[in-house]
């Protein structure tokens, strides 16, 4: 591998790095934001949960479907967040390997340095 070589590899490894930490970092973001709303949604059900608790058999009524929604809410938020993680995984694993290919340039480079002191 010649030094022009080893220049545009080195540009396409950090490219792909910036890449997947931008990635990363909207992950981050959507997993506040998903989180966020998990928290909301929870809080709502135990508003409804107390108006379960009345005699009022209308707003029980309006309430248990209230939770209904909250619960598929809740488990579509689930499979937001699995993805996420999945994501997540996939994206860290890239970056080893990014890391792992500039180990192998700056050896390289540090090779081809000894050689030229000889």
């Amino acid at each position: 591998m010649g030094l022009k070589e080893t220049e545009n590899t080195t540009e396409v490894v950090l490219e792909r790095m910036e890449n997947t930490m931008l990635n990363l970092e909207q992950m981050s973001y959507d997993s506040i934001n998903i989180t966020d709303h998990i928290v909301t949604l929870l809080s709502d059900a135990r508003e409804l949960l107390t108006v379960l608790k009345s005699d009022d058999e209308e707003k029980k009524q309006e309430a248990f479907k209230g939770v209904e929604d909250i619960l598929n809410q809740l488990l579509n938020t689930s499979f937001e967040v699995n993805n996420v993680s999945h994501e997540l995984e996939r994206e860290t694993v890239y970056q080893r390997e990014t890391v792992e290919s500039i180990k192998q340039i700056v050896d390289y480079l540090y090779s081809i340095s000894d050689e030229d002191m000889f």
